[in-house]
């Protein structure tokens, strides 16, 4: 008999690229859902502590198992920790601190937002008008999406910073991935590590307090298996093989599918507008993803 094993056909190699970024956006979106039901247990820092401890122990066992290669030179170290401060650490401090200070999940959303047009005009890697439409759309449809929440928030000032520094964050360690070829367990074990000890130090700071519960188990079970090593592995893949315009755009669907896991998990209910910006939001990102590739 044939061995075909490790032998696969190339469309459907292809075929199963072609999921990564739908299989990307569910994961991704599940995550607020999860952060909720984990809040109500531990305060913010030692919940993202944990969950990044975790991340990297997991990543340690993987290189360790696989052997995989580490970096041999200290601005190679340097490069891929400061990555990990601005995707892993500055990003959700930052995305926490806006939140503590008033500022609402939809406003911080519509901040965020900008990430994929700063992207695209600070990256190098040419972009079509019709990019540039999709974009606009993905706008509009999300502020539809979170007009409810616009509409009741209260702005504070230091609210406004921690929104600005979070999308900064995201910004500069989507770019500086982009230019990492370590491999991956590798490169996340060491952006997790650094990430996290940023993250105990807040943690002893500002006392944080934990209720260890089977609810918050669950919650830091998903947040570690499939947000920081499933999600952010292929969110991470797509930005070393894929056009950075249309993944950072993947992130403007987000906020729609989190609103679908919503209603099912606690029954919120979506409003017209709210679907009315989905069906911009997908319109947006197929105009998009058809002048470009996601991998």
């Amino acid at each position: 008999m044939r061995n075909t094993i490790g032998l696969e056909k190339p469309h459907k190699i292809e075929r199963r690229k072609k999921t990564i970024p739908y299989t990307f956006v569910i994961m991704w979106s599940s995550g607020a859902i999860f952060v909720e039901l984990g809040l109500r247990y531990a305060d913010p820092f030692i919940f993202l502590f944990l969950r990044l401890f975790l991340s990297a122990f997991i990543f340690w066992g993987v290189v360790l198992y696989l052997k995989t290669e580490i970096p041999k030179k200290k601005n190679e170290w340097a490069y891929i920790l400061l990555t990990g401060l601005c995707m892993q650490a500055g990003y959700q401090i930052f995305y926490f601190l806006a939140l503590d200070n008033h500022i609402s999940p939809g406003v911080l959303t519509i901040f965020l937002g900008a990430q994929p047009i700063i992207t695209t005009m600070v990256s190098k890697e040419k972009s079509h008008e019709i990019q540039w439409m999709g974009l606009s759309l993905g706008i509009i449809g999300l502020i539809l999406v979170v007009a409810d929440s616009i509409a009741i928030n209260t702005f504070s000032f230091v609210g406004i910073v921690s929104a600005f520094f979070s999308l900064i964050s995201i910004t500069i360690g989507t770019l500086l991935q982009k230019h990492i070829q370590l491999s991956q367990p590798s490169n996340m074990a060491i952006q997790y590590s650094g990430a996290a000890i940023v993250l105990f130090i807040l943690t002893i700071v500002t006392k944080q307090s934990i209720e260890w519960t089977a609810m918050f188990t669950v919650s830091l079970g998903w947040m570690v298996l499939v947000i920081s090593v499933g999600a952010t592995i292929l969110l991470y893949y797509m930005i070393q093989n894929g056009n950075l315009t249309n993944v950072t755009s993947l992130l403007y669907s987000v906020p729609p599918v989190t609103a679908i896991l919503d209603y099912f998990v606690f029954k919120n209910t979506l409003e017209l507008m709210t679907i009315s910006g989905m069906i911009l939001i997908i319109i947006g990102l197929f105009l998009v993803n058809k002048e470009g590739k996601f991998t």
